[in-house]
């Protein structure tokens, strides 16, 4: 496909009904224009195998092309085999009547995946100002070696049937490997593609890594109740899954940054672990008072707290005169773990705090039919993910009058009291400006106290991690079928009606709208995810409809 387009847009225009574009000043004009091309190929052969419906074989290969990669990589060859053996079928197993079906697969199989966009191999040209007037710089940096990514897949399953099929249970082991993963990487800063200006350039997509996912699928389905007038059918499925970040190359550190709407890093992904773990600090609770931070290890998250010594060791400012509750470390502010032992606290302490990633999903469909009624029913859930509460750190971060706040989540923030409330301040201070006077009432709490222009507590940490897990009552939909004998009067074949619920109900423990968060939109190379910045939550709907036939 072959695309052009021009554009001219106007504004300040003399009347409403006015729509020529030649009648505005040239100064609120805007011209456009854009052209393109993409084009894909594919050819594939398969060939079958049926010996006496006992032993099955099947071959396919498919060579692909795509226009995303250069000209010396577009085209690529992908093969898959499968055998499989239908036991059920021998002469040895025809005495077990009560064994319908009983089948073994394996399988193995590649392909391939492009989806990376159109002409990101090269690169293009785009405007920029300077001394000498309009000038033309590069988008990004060219990588005519880009090419497919192969997915590698083997599968072992195995699918039972009892009793005239009223049961079945299927079960299927994977593990998948992506090779030669497209993605955009960090490169060095002499490169050109650090920072956010006009001139920082693009980093080039690549084929830089190796992920892993290992899983395995059981699906039971049977039908309890089959009379004349009532069925019931219910199918229950489980899907347990383990990713793992195998290799990454070409790269100058083994690990992905995933970024956060304010370019703050909450997710990393390092080699051997899952994809998407959340980064950041883990909270043991607050400083209760003075004492506590000087016998915490040094926190040089704030600089008016510490000092380091000639040795390059760090030491706590012991002067209580030189704090200040909105410049220093102070009761009530969070405590973050010497997670490395090194008796400080700072970037280096930071962790995996997290994954998104779920232990388990599962799906329960039940479907009723009595007479010329049917009820369908579909529950689904996660277990053991975590989710990214985001927007809960500008609603509950008290650090400005203009942030909105959640009343059941401050109101068991630190609260602040005088530990000696006589002390008389010759100078006219306050207790809640003395620090060896300040200590919290509720030290159990992990909501930090009140801090009008102080983002520390801000900074990602196990805080605003929370558990994702939960159940949903996804769908019920309920319809009535009109009996041939009356429709059949007014010239119709079928007629039915129905009511359809979507996203009845939840049940979480997760403080946000909706736990079933998925991929992130923070961050542009699609590196995060469970992260909740304000998704729109999955409705509750109600539809009404009929189904006519003629």
């Amino acid at each position: 496909s072959i695309w052009k387009y021009q554009g001219i847009t106007g504004q300040n225009l003399p009347r409403n009904d006015v729509q020529n574009p030649s009648l505005v000043e040239k100064a609120d004009k805007d011209f456009s224009s854009g052209f393109g091309s993409a084009a894909m190929a594919s050819f594939f052969t398969r060939e079958t195998y049926n010996y006496d419906d006992r032993y099955y074989a099947t071959y396919t290969f498919r060579y692909d092309g795509s226009s995303n990669f250069g000209p010396n990589k577009r085209w690529a060859g992908f093969h898959s085999v499968a055998a499989s053996w239908r036991f059920s079928n021998e002469a040895f197993m025809k005495d077990l009547k009560w064994l319908s079906n009983g089948k073994i697969r394996v399988g193995w199989g590649q392909t391939g995946n492009a989806n990376i966009g159109g002409y990101k191999w090269g690169v293009a040209l785009s405007v920029m100002p300077s001394a000498l007037g309009q000038s033309y710089r590069p988008t990004g940096l060219p990588n005519e070696s880009i090419q497919w990514e192969t997915q590698e897949q083997i599968d072992l399953g195995i699918d039972l049937g009892f009793f005239n099929n009223r049961i079945n249970l299927i079960i299927d082991w994977y593990r998948k490997e992506s090779k030669d993963m497209l993605m955009k990487m960090q490169l060095p800063s002499y490169l050109g593609t650090q920072g956010n200006g006009s001139s920082a350039l693009s980093a080039p997509y690549g084929n830089y890594g190796t992920m892993r996912n290992t899983g395995l699928e059981i699906e039971l389905k049977a039908t309890p109740v089959r009379t004349n007038d009532f069925n019931w059918d219910t199918d229950l499925q489980f899907s347990f899954n383990k990713n793992k970040l195998v290799a990454l190359q070409g790269t100058t550190s083994a690990a992905i940054i995933g970024y956060g709407q304010w370019s703050d890093v909450v997710a990393v992904s390092s080699v051997g672990r899952p994809m998407y773990d959340f980064y950041g600090y883990v909270v043991e609770g607050v400083y209760k008072d003075f004492d506590d931070i000087l016998n915490s290890p040094v926190n040089t998250l704030y600089a008016q707290s510490c000092v380091q010594n000639a040795d390059g060791t760090w030491s706590h400012v012991t002067d209580a005169s030189k704090y200040s509750k909105n410049n220093t470390v102070w009761p009530g502010d969070l405590k973050f773990s010497d997670i490395n032992n090194d008796g400080i606290i700072d970037e280096n302490d930071k962790t995996n705090i997290g994954s998104p990633l779920p232990k388990f999903t599962f799906g329960w469909t039940n479907t009723f039919n009595y007479k010329n009624f049917d009820l369908s029913i579909f529950i689904n859930g996660s277990y053991g993910n975590k989710v990214m509460n985001y927007t809960s750190i500008p609603l509950t971060s008290m650090s400005s009058t203009w942030n909105n706040q959640i009343q059941e989540k401050i109101a068991d923030r630190a609260q602040l009291a005088a530990i000696d409330p006589n002390k008389v301040y010759e100078d006219g201070n306050m207790w809640y400006n003395d620090i060896t006077n300040v200590y919290v009432t509720n030290p159990g709490t992990s909501t930090p106290r009140v801090a009008i222009g102080n983002t520390y507590n801000q900074n990602i940490s196990s805080r605003y991690i929370e558990d994702g897990s939960y159940i949903r009552l996804k769908n019920i939909s309920l319809g009535y079928t009109f009996p041939k004998s009356i429709i059949k009067k007014i010239h119709l074949d079928n007629l039915r009606v129905y009511c359809n619920l979507q996203n009845v109900v939840t049940l979480t423990k997760y403080d946000g709208y909706d736990p079933e968060i998925g991929a992130s939109t923070t961050d542009a190379n699609g590196y995060v995810f469970g992260l909740d910045n304000g998704r729109y939550p999955s409705p509750f709907t109600c539809t009404f409809g009929v189904n006519l036939s003629f």
